[in-house]
């Protein structure tokens, strides 16, 4: 009986003292590592980015695909202020951006170091891999009447508001898809507006910080612009021809510009993406040609691009000239000539000087035959290559269907040039 009496007295106590543990527990404010915490700020974080996203970027499916290429979590969260009388606790942590491997590139830390830097995060952000790493602060408060808890940043957080942009530049899918334009884009009847729609469509609104349309190829980040766009009614209807031209935000002597070329056609008062480029990275201290001329380069209105490009560096000086055009549904460059080339300055003696190469060479197209697909190049050299003397005389550089591209002739005197 005394036995059982004091087990009853143990129970009273128990009850008593769990009695007070869940009163207190009621009363203090949540913690910075409890689930409920954690889950609560992963999804404010993600909400933040769905919105930002979502307002930066327009086209359905490009926005399926940032949604794809970072995965969030916080870790290492520590309290920085705790207040029981209004259940508000302050807490930090590291915000992790996990980069899916099948969205990014293989380089991934240098890609993601390369982006930091030009988006301007490179202070606040470390790299680590394929993760971006960054502090957060944020305050975690439970409701005093139904204890639901509410979760937000206290403070802007530099990754979080970038992370939509690195996730369109990362996107293997970052560019606007074949075939999907605004209705009627080509009865607008300034081209100015059309270009910049056009742009709009290919890569997103211009960034907040940086005030440009933004895309990355291999490790740079470009602005982009419109450097020539024309209108042409061809036998096969209404065309777009346009080309973008990118400027590196970071660049050096080496760093190239880059060039997208699109040609948008209508389909029965739709407007679609024809055909497209791939992002070609050509010229020099991050700059792109931008002297491009629409130029027809075959039968049928087959009109295509060209321009002209000067490179120079330790001692070489190359004038080019550079032709892109449409074949099987894709843009290409068709070919890459050479009109001015001197590479005599990286000598330091004539004896050296006599086998290097200084020539001239001028190029045209000859439109003939007259329903050929591309017309045939006519190249004239003259001048001397690896210490060997060119006449002046004139190649022809006929199309080769397979390879996309103009091929050299069994007996092309620049051979090894490129």
């Amino acid at each position: 009986m005394r036995s059982t009496g004091l087990l009853g007295s143990w129970s009273v106590l128990i009850f008593f003292v769990l009695a007070i543990l869940a009163a207190c527990n009621s009363q203090r404010s949540p913690a910075c590592n409890d689930p409920s915490v954690i889950s609560a700020i992963e999804r404010n974080v993600n909400e933040i980015v769905e919105s930002e996203l979502s307002a930066g970027i327009a086209e359905p499916t490009l926005l399926a695909s940032a949604r794809k290429v970072f995965q969030l979590h916080v870790e290492r969260l520590r309290t920085i202020s705790t207040d029981d009388a209004k259940k508000r606790v302050t807490c930090t942590g590291t915000l992790v951006a996990s980069l899916n491997p099948s969205a990014g590139k293989e380089d991934h830390q240098t890609r993601l170091r390369s982006l930091a830097k030009n988006l301007r995060v490179a202070e606040t952000v470390t790299v680590d891999g394929g993760q971006l790493r960054t502090e957060i602060h944020f305050a975690a408060v439970s409701a005093a009447d139904t204890h639901a808890l509410s979760v937000g940043l206290t403070e802007r957080s530099p990754l979080v508001h970038r992370l939509p942009t690195m996730a369109r530049m990362t996107s293997p899918e970052s560019g606007l898809p074949m075939g999907v334009m605004s209705p009627n884009l080509l009865e607008l009847p300034d081209l100015a507006a059309l270009a910049t729609i056009l742009l709009d469509q290919v890569y997103g609104s211009p960034d907040k910080d940086l005030g440009c349309r933004l895309v990355s190829a291999g490790n740079d980040l470009y602005c982009m612009e419109i450097a020539h766009s024309s209108i042409k009614n061809t036998a096969d209807g209404k065309r777009l021809y346009a080309v973008a031209t990118g400027r590196a935000i970071n660049s050096a002597h080496v760093t190239p510009g880059l060039v997208e070329a699109f040609v948008v056609d209508d389909k029965g008062g739709q407007a679609r993406l024809a055909a497209k480029s791939p992002r070609l990275q050509m010229g020099s201290w991050g700059e792109a040609p931008d002297n491009w001329k629409l130029t027809l380069l075959g039968a049928k209105g087959n009109w295509g691009w060209t321009a002209h490009e000067h490179y120079q560096q330790n001692g070489f000086s190359v004038d080019e000239t550079v032709f892109l055009g449409q074949h099987d549904g894709s843009i290409h460059k068709l070919a890459q000539v050479p009109t001015d080339y001197d590479d005599t300055g990286n000598c330091e003696d004539k004896k050296c000087e006599r086998s290097m190469s200084a020539f001239k060479s001028s190029v045209r197209i000859e439109p003939v035959p007259s329903n050929a697909t591309f017309y045939p190049l006519l190249v004239t050299v003259n001048g001397r290559y690896k210490a060997k003397q060119i006449n002046s005389r004139t190649w022809k550089l006929v199309f080769d269907e397979h390879k996309h591209q103009y091929a050299y002739p069994p007996v092309w005197p620049l051979v090894g040039l490129y």
